[in-house]
């Protein structure tokens, strides 16, 4: 049976949650990690335990990051209608085509994972993909350290000096920040302007302006922060 439930119409979600904690069902996943990250916000853990079809594909010589459509498109040569991807899914109500969409999602999913589990059975490489997984279920997975978070923006390694403290700082700051306001990091500020900020160091508002990304609203917002950031780096 397949289900498709609206958080925007149901308000207690609790039963859901109770059910997709329980131990004895594996839930199934392509590329986790930001469906997980919501559930931690939300519970403070992740349910388990996981298969993420995204993370066994290379054991099975199939592209490592694949998308979804691709995967199953070369699985089970199926087609899907990706054409509501970037579509607004908080209008209500759903229409037929974006219900079946959403449905299509969890039906052939379920169908490759099946094909996924007898093949991934005895694999040598197994304790990588095990490996991985068990990674998605850890805390410090969705909640990593802020002063650490300048290694994953790539031009920030090429930097030194006061631009990479600025980098450091503009990052970290960035990351806690993005938890207060329980907002994805790069809704706060993408990454070119951090690195734009650090190599030019701004000195006020309308240094800030000339940055790529950064409007009036975000140095209305944050303005100061960003400002004594660089100043401190200086």
């Amino acid at each position: 049976m397949n289900a498709i439930i609206d958080p925007i119409a149901i308000k207690n979600l609790e039963p859901l949650y109770d059910l997709l904690y329980q131990e004895s069902i594996t839930k199934v996943f392509h590329s986790a990690h930001q469906d997980l990250e919501l559930f931690f916000n939300i519970k403070g853990n992740v349910p388990t335990p996981l298969f993420d079809t995204q993370i066994a594909a290379p054991l099975l010589d199939y592209a490592k990051g694949i998308g979804y459509g691709n995967l199953v498109k070369e699985v089970l040569n199926i087609e899907l209608d990706k054409g509501h991807a970037r579509a607004d899914w908080k209008k209500r109500p759903l229409t037929e085509d974006k219900l079946q969409y959403a449905i299509d999602d969890v039906i052939y999913l379920g169908k490759v994972y099946e094909v996924f589990l007898e093949k991934i059975k005895g694999l040598d490489k197994l304790h990588d993909f095990n490996a991985q997984i068990e990674k998605l279920a850890k805390a410090e997975t969705y909640q990593p350290d802020p002063d650490l978070m300048w290694k994953k923006i790539f031009a920030a390694k090429r930097m030194n000096g006061k631009h990479l403290d600025a980098i450091k700082r503009l990052a970290a700051w960035r990351e806690i920040t993005a938890r207060k306001r329980n907002r994805p990091r790069k809704w706060i500020l993408p990454d070119i302007s951090l690195v734009e900020m650090a190599k030019q160091l701004p000195e006020n508002e309308a240094d800030l302006l000339t940055i790529e990304k950064i409007g009036e609203k975000t140095v209305s917002r944050h303005g100061n922060d960003l400002l004594k950031i660089c100043l401190e780096a200086k």
